[in-house]
C-alpha cells in the first residue's frame, strides 16, 4: 500500500512538472485592418510591429498608408478600416462635431504630443522669402486642406496679419522638393520630412507652428477605432492597447534605436534620423482634457470649427482604464 501510494505521489509530481514545462497557450488571435500615415507620431506602431509586441499580444495587422488622417476617418466609418494610431486631432473634433464619433468612431487613447521642446509641424519657406508678411498672395503647401497641417497654418497666417493666399496640396515627401522647384513659396511639413527637407537646402525654416504658435502644446495624434469594434470586440482594441503601450515603454527605454526604427521604416538617411526632432508618446496614453479644450478657440477663430466641444465627448478611455489596469 505504501509502495502504491508512494508511485502516485511521484505520477502527481511528473505531471506537475510536465505541465510547468509545456507551452504557453498562444494569445487570442486579432485581425485587424489599420490605416497609418507615415510620419514621426506614428513611431509606437512602428515599433510595435519592429518589436513583435504585435504578434505577443495576438494581433495580425494589415497595414494601408494614407497621406492624411481624413480618409482613415472615411474608411473606419464605412468599416472598410478597423482602426488607426494616426487619429490627427483635429479630425477627432471635426468627427465629434458631425456625430461620427461616436457614432462611428472612438478614440480609445492618446497617441502623440508636442511642445516647443518637442515640435511636429513647421513652415518651411523659399529663401526668397524672409518673414510672414512676404507669404501675401503666395501659393503655400499642405498635404490636405481638412488636417492640422492646414488649420495651424491658417491661423498662424491671421495672427501674422497675411490675409491672401492659396493653399495647395502636395504629399508629404514632395513638399519640400516642389520649394526647392519654385512651385509654391513655403510648405506645411511635420517630421521626420521638415529635417529632411532642411538638410537637402530646400529651403529654412520660418517657424514650428505646432510645437510653436499657435499651438504650442497639443495632443497631436490619438488611436481610433471603429465604434463597432469597441463594441463588439473589445478585446481586439484592448490587446492592441496592451501593444501600443509596450511601444511607448520601449521607446522611452531606447530612444536611439527608436530613432533606427524610424528611418527604417520610413526610409530615412542616417544624418536625418539623427537630427529629426522626437515628440512625446506616454507610456499611460491618456488623453488630456485641458489641451483639447485649450486648443479649439484656435480652430474657431480660424473658422475650421463651429464652437468648442466638451473634452469628455471627444474620447472613451473605458477600455484604456482596463488596460491599465491590469498592471496595477
Amino acid at each position: 500500500m505504501r509502495k502504491i501510494v508512494s508511485i502516485s505521489v511521484a505520477l502527481f509530481a511528473l505531471l506537475v512538472v510536465l505541465a510547468a514545462c509545456a507551452p504557453a497557450a498562444p494569445p487570442q488571435q486579432f485581425n485587424l485592418r489599420m490605416g497609418v500615415v507615415g510620419t514621426l507620431s506614428s513611431l509606437p506602431y512602428y515599433v510595435m510591429l519592429d518589436q513583435g509586441f504585435d504578434k505577443q499580444n495576438g494581433l495580425v495587422i494589415k497595414e494601408t498608408v494614407f497621406q492624411s488622417a481624413d480618409p482613415i476617418f472615411k474608411a473606419i466609418a464605412n468599416g472598410s478600416l478597423e482602426g488607426s494610431p494616426s487619429g490627427g486631432i483635429i479630425s477627432v473634433v471635426l468627427a465629434a462635431q458631425d456625430g461620427t464619433i461616436p457614432d462611428s468612431i472612438t478614440a480609445v487613447s492618446a497617441n502623440s504630443f508636442a511642445d516647443p521642446e518637442h515640435p511636429i509641424i513647421g513652415v518651411v519657406v523659399a529663401n526668397s522669402i524672409s518673414n510672414w508678411k512676404d507669404l501675401e498672395g503666395q501659393y503655400i503647401g499642405v498635404p490636405s486642406k481638412t488636417t492640422m497641417y492646414a488649420a495651424a497654418v491658417i491661423a498662424r497666417l491671421q495672427r501674422e496679419g497675411v490675409k491672401k493666399y492659396t493653399l495647395v496640396e502636395f504629399s508629404v515627401s514632395n513638399t519640400g522638393l516642389a520649394i526647392a522647384g519654385g512651385n509654391i513659396a513655403a510648405g506645411v511639413m511635420s517630421e521626420p520630412y521638415l529635417t529632411q527637407s532642411l538638410l537637402r537646402k530646400d529651403g529654412r525654416l520660418l517657424d514650428w507652428i505646432i510645437g510653436g504658435e499657435p499651438f504650442e502644446k497639443m495632443e497631436y495624434t490619438t488611436n481610433v477605432f471603429s465604434t463597432n469594434i469597441v463594441r463588439n470586440n473589445p478585446g481586439a482594441v484592448k490587446a492592441y492597447l496592451r501593444a501600443h503601450m509596450e511601444a511607448c515603454r520601449w521607446i522611452e527605454k531606447n530612444p536611439d534605436a527608436a530613432r533606427s526604427v524610424l528611418g527604417k521604416k520610413l526610409s530615412l538617411t542616417s544624418e536625418v534620423v539623427s537630427k529629426v526632432k522626437m515628440m512625446r508618446w506616454p507610456s499611460e496614453m491618456r488623453s488630456d482634457p485641458a489641451l483639447l479644450e485649450g486648443m479649439q478657440p484656435v480652430l474657431v477663430e480660424a473658422g475650421i470649427l463651429k464652437a468648442v466641444i466638451p473634452a469628455g465627448r471627444l474620447y472613451d478611455e473605458t477600455l484604456l482604464n482596463e488596460v491599465l489596469s491590469e498592471r496595477k
